[in-house]
């Protein structure tokens, strides 16, 4: 098996499996019981708060843990817009967010907030000048994501973050971090944001657990309602599993991840330059520079092709990809590569390849010549 589609998922690293596995041997208790037991969980829970915090660069004790990616951005997007909107009802997002994002965003349109979704440029980069122009004086928020999950593109968040508080520092800044934790070298500590979002099984952790920092000052409302809380964010019982597990993975992250990205890049490109020599009538749909795009993602449009079918002749051949993010991949043509400009073959047969630390340059040799195979197959059906 060849499995190229870690941009939707990664296998938990074996130290993350171990750490979760001890914990629900030996830290079983609820972490907002009064005994000790449950105090000695609650310190381990503070330390991962610290652990991820650090990462990212932030105040540990800003840090809230989250089921995930998805939660995380309903959490904090829905509690900052309740918590402020009597007197500011515009919001801006990007036509090319995470459906956790865009979803919630054309939601609170639909009930009457005014939203402006930003255009972006052919490689997927958000337009400042468009930017700079829409903020107003009732902006409320703005939700930017850092990396795009279909092709890979790193928004420059230092500027954006400086053309929004530059207009005002009233207006909430929050970035969707998932696809870019641990695949940038972005810290926060220097970037005037107000809301980050992360999740671990984009990072050899498991499903169900994430993060998300809020800066001192933001008003928030809870959107989840019960008698557990997570400081006040997430009223729900802490999976202390989960929670370690995570932290075990930021922890491995930490040690790992400058080495990583550069292998990826290294993967990334050698994928790219032999699937150029080997098949015709193609277009890269990411790009390579590793400040600028992200080297766990490749986008490429076969075209003549479907990207359904061709996923499908792939994992025949126990190769594992994608059509696009996993959260939008059955809903037809990407959103995103459409706001990019791409014709309409060019939509139909783009496949997201996403590497891990564990694909070798045997197993993209190996891609490549099924690839060719497919592709010439596939065409001759037309």
């Amino acid at each position: 098996m060849i499995y190229l589609d870690n941009a939707a998922s990664t296998k938990p690293k074996e130290e993350v499996v171990n750490t979760m596995i001890e914990v629900m041997k030996n830290s079983y208790a609820n972490p907002d019981a009064i005994h000790e037991f449950s105090h000695e969980i609650f310190l381990k829970i503070k330390n991962s708060r610290k652990t991820v915090g650090n990462f990212l660069g932030v105040l540990p004790e800003r840090v809230y843990f989250t089921a995930g990616g998805s939660d995380g951005n309903n959490l904090v997007l829905q509690g900052i817009i309740e918590a402020n909107s009597k007197t500011r009802k515009h919001l801006i997002t990007t036509k090319i967010e995470h459906p956790s994002v865009y979803e919630t965003f054309r939601n609170y349109e639909k009930k009457g907030f005014d939203v402006d979704f930003l255009d972006v440029d052919k490689n997927g980069y958000v337009d400042l000048e468009q930017l700079k122009n829409i903020i107003r004086e009732d902006t409320l928020l703005v939700s930017i994501g850092t990396v795009n999950s279909e092709v890979g593109s790193i928004q420059n968040l230092k500027e954006i973050a400086q053309i929004v508080k530059g207009k005002s520092k009233d207006i909430y800044f929050h970035t969707d971090f998932v696809q870019g934790f641990g695949c940038t070298d972005i810290k926060f500590d220097k970037i005037p944001v107000d809301a980050i979002t992360v999740s671990g099984h984009k990072i050899y952790a498991s499903k169900g657990i994430g993060a998300v920092y809020v800066a001192d000052g933001v008003k928030l409302t809870n959107v989840i309602y019960g008698s557990n809380s997570e400081n006040g964010i997430a009223k729900r019982t802490m999976p202390t599993e989960l929670i370690l597990g995570f932290a075990k993975a930021v922890e491995l992250l930490d040690k790992n991840y400058k080495k990583d990205m550069e292998y990826l890049q290294n993967l990334k490109a050698e994928f790219a330059k032999k699937i150029e020599e080997n098949i015709s009538d193609i277009r890269i749909n990411s790009l390579f520079d590793i400040e600028k795009s992200s080297p766990k993602v490749l986008n490429v449009s076969f075209r003549g092709t479907k990207g359904e079918v061709l996923t499908h002749f792939l994992g025949m051949n126990e190769i594992y990809v994608s059509t696009g993010s996993a959260c939008s991949s059955k809903k037809g043509n990407s959103r995103v590569l459409s706001c990019m400009g791409l014709s309409q073959s060019e939509l139909d047969g783009a496949i997201r390849f996403s590497f891990s630390y564990e694909n070798t340059l045997e197993e993209i040799d190996k891609v490549v010549e099924v690839l060719k195979k497919s592709v010439e197959q596939i065409r001759k059906m037309r």
